[in-house]
């Protein structure tokens, strides 16, 4: 039963947040310039680094006007013990503001309130390493990237890729599905060539445990191609909580 109708689909239900313990979780990659080394799709054609241990970072803009002033962001990341934290902060332009949480993993960050124009990024406190990205006029993250929390298994539901390969060469471009243990193992559940499209829609969604990196990686056989990346799943707790 739900609060509208006798039934409706459980997805729905879910997206709605009236199933208990369950969440969507929705990941979004986007990248111009993907060449011939595999990287996670995000907003910089290079790989991803992780912080070594859970830091305060500094939000910036590269302008320095207008709502670049004014915006709001909700940062959505992990604390040290791979918690869900979250907190909103706003943009102060071309000076650094810095988060009062502090981030083992950042998992999106999403503009709230206001308009703002410019690139904004999130680094670590020396200014050197960028930890999340949005584009400018974009209003979120594109990074496929995401981390299980803490007392959380994710079930990973569908993945869809595009890229401008189109096939009129002999170019394609392979997606891989890369996860980092928190024991630091390695391993990849798909790798799959392809021009166009990828679609992945699991009969048997995926489980990854807690405390995994997830990253949707790509590569192209042969010059630089644009590829997007949009997945989904479920996330849902361990133990459901004591009430």
């Amino acid at each position: 039963m739900t609060q509208h109708g006798r039934s409706e689909p459980f997805d729905l239900q879910v997206a709605r947040g009236i199933i208990p313990n369950h969440s969507s979780v929705n990941i979004y990659g986007f990248q111009a310039s993907v060449s011939t080394t595999n990287i996670p799709i995000w907003e910089n054609a290079t790989a991803y680094t992780y912080p070594v241990s859970a830091t305060k970072m500094h939000l910036v803009s590269t302008v320095n006007t207008g709502a670049d002033l004014t915006a709001t962001l909700v940062i959505n990341g992990l604390d040290s013990g791979y918690n869900q934290i979250s907190e909103n902060i706003t943009l102060n332009g071309t000076t650094v503001v810095t988060t009062v949480n502090s981030y083992l993993r950042i998992n999106n960050m999403i503009v709230i309130s206001g308009s703002p124009t410019g690139v904004i990024t999130l680094k670590d406190l020396t200014d050197t390493t960028t930890y999340a990205q949005i584009a400018a006029n974009f209003g979120r993250t594109q990074m496929a990237l995401y981390t299980v929390p803490a007392g959380f298994t994710f079930y990973l539901a569908r993945v869809d890729a595009y890229t401008s390969a189109n096939g009129f060469t002999a170019d394609y471009v392979q997606y891989r599905n890369q996860q980092t243990s928190s024991a630091g193992v390695i391993s990849y559940t798909q790798q799959a060539p392809f021009i166009n499209n990828y679609h992945a829609l699991r009969v048997m969604p995926r489980a990854f445990t807690e405390k995994t990196d997830l990253q949707l990686q790509a590569k192209t056989s042969l010059n630089t191609y644009a590829v997007s990346i949009a997945a989904e799943g479920y996330l849902i707790a361990n133990t459901a909580p004591s009430i």
